[in-house]
């Protein structure tokens, strides 16, 4: 039985179009007027629910990222080969991070911009999925199935082959960056779930005991 309490309506009404608003156009653009008139609530609510705008946006991004959080959390506590469950928490980081890649560079903004609840959030990450990547990073090290080195130099490195051509594709997406050519082998390159495994495949070979 769930004895947590149930959200009260109000509540869940402001969460869900705040967190449409936020998808859509970052946290820069969030205003509690334009969250009420969208949700249709009286300003009134939105204070006793929330308190402030900070309070607001700081749960909005909790509302966001723990799902995935959990998800990586139960991937993390199953039985089997560290290595095996480390494959398949950065595959299912990076589906989000591919379909979440526009919002992900608009939180970016945010925080170098001056939004507290962004750099916050940002800031408090550590203890989270990178965590989670860390322990099972440690955990293939001491089996013998990556060589041993800095858990986090070796975590940098993954990101930057699995994750930077993803934020890239985002960041170019629709400017005049790079030429045409490059710009679209970079859309596939970066995007297609084939080839973020063949990356996850190279990196995880080149972090082998094996030479």
């Amino acid at each position: 039985m769930n004895n947590e309490p149930a959200l009260h309506p109000t509540r869940t009404l402001l969460l869900q179009h705040g967190l449409q608003l936020m998808r859509q156009h970052g946290l820069r653009q969030l205003t509690v007027r334009g969250v009420c008139q969208q949700a249709g609530v009286n300003p009134g609510s939105f204070v006793y629910h929330f308190g402030n705008r900070q309070q607001f946006a700081a749960e909005l991004l909790e509302c966001w990222y723990v799902p995935l959080y959990q998800q990586l959390q139960a991937v993390q506590q199953q039985e089997g080969a560290a290595l095996s469950r480390l494959s398949a928490m950065l595959l299912q980081l990076m589906d989000f991070l591919r379909e979440q890649r526009g919002f992900i560079s608009q939180l970016l903004l945010d925080a170098s911009s001056g939004e507290v609840a962004a750099g916050e959030f940002i800031r408090n990450l550590a203890p989270r999925h990178p965590q989670l990547l860390l322990q099972c990073l440690s955990e293939a090290q001491q089996a013998g199935q990556i060589c041993s080195a800095p858990p986090m130099h070796q975590l940098m490195f993954l990101m930057s082959a699995l994750g930077f051509p993803v934020l890239l594709q985002q960041l170019s997406s629709g400017k005049a960056m790079l030429p045409d050519m490059l710009q679209q082998a970079l859309a596939s390159y970066a995007l297609e779930p084939a080839h973020l495994q063949q990356r996850l495949h190279w990196a995880l070979k080149g972090l082998s005991c094996q030479e």
